[in-house]
């Protein structure tokens, strides 16, 4: 469980065999039953915080990420090197993250953990991910794992919000359609050297209004 105190602390609790708290010692035993304030983040204003199977993010109002708990696929985005963790009990527990960390400096605009993977938008509009990418949901790359923030280019048009799953992900656009934004972002593109091209591929995928536009500014230019 977690709880986005309005901008100022996050307060989690329930089970935290794997450091996903966010505390300095990790709960098994003995759960969490009452939310407590992650420490390390005092101070700090959090707008947006998401929970994974076994990990935890945080994003800051001014657009840093931080990550902690099990980062055994990558979903920290911190690498694959245990040097890089506070906790280290034993060896099968090495990619346990007891700390919050810092994994992306600034521009974060929305975060969304899946079971395994992590998802960030940036205020640029780009999403990055990392973490177990065996289906696709995290990267680019064709890789089981994303150790690092890595660019997705399946989507495009402004993000509204982002969401994943267990072995999949999901993003809201402002778009009405495909269709729609692929007219808009052609439209936005025209120039006279470009207009025949765009006004060819509009006409071949039903494109009237764009086709027509691209057929006015080339007059235009003749006239």
């Amino acid at each position: 469980m977690a709880i986005l105190w309005p901008y100022t602390k996050a307060i989690l609790g329930g089970l935290g065999n794997m450091g996903q708290l966010g505390h300095t010692s990790l709960q098994s035993g003995d759960k969490e039953l009452l939310p407590r304030r992650v420490v390390a983040l005092d101070g700090i204003f959090i707008k947006d915080v998401a929970c994974g199977g076994a990990h935890t993010c945080a994003a800051t109002q001014k657009g840093a990420l931080y990550a902690w708990g099990g980062g055994q696929a990558g979903q920290l985005g911190l690498g694959p090197q245990t040097g890089s963790f506070s906790f280290i009990p034993c060896e099968s527990e090495s990619f346990l993250r007891n700390i919050p960390a810092l994994v992306v400096p600034t521009d974060v605009q929305h975060v969304a953990c899946g079971h395994s993977h992590t998802l960030v938008s940036m205020r640029d509009g780009r999403i990055h991910g990392w973490g177990y990418n065996s289906y696709g949901q995290a990267a680019n790359e064709k890789s089981t794992y994303a150790w690092y923030p890595s660019p997705v280019d399946w989507c495009v048009g402004e993000v509204r919000k982002l969401a994943a799953g267990g072995g999949h992900s999901a993003v809201l656009t402002d778009a009405c359609s495909l269709k729609e934004l692929c007219e808009f972002r052609l439209a936005e593109n025209v120039t006279l050297s470009n207009a025949s091209e765009i006004e060819d591929v509009a006409s071949r995928s039903g494109a009237d209004a764009l086709a027509r536009l691209c057929g006015r500014l080339r007059y235009s230019s003749f006239a």
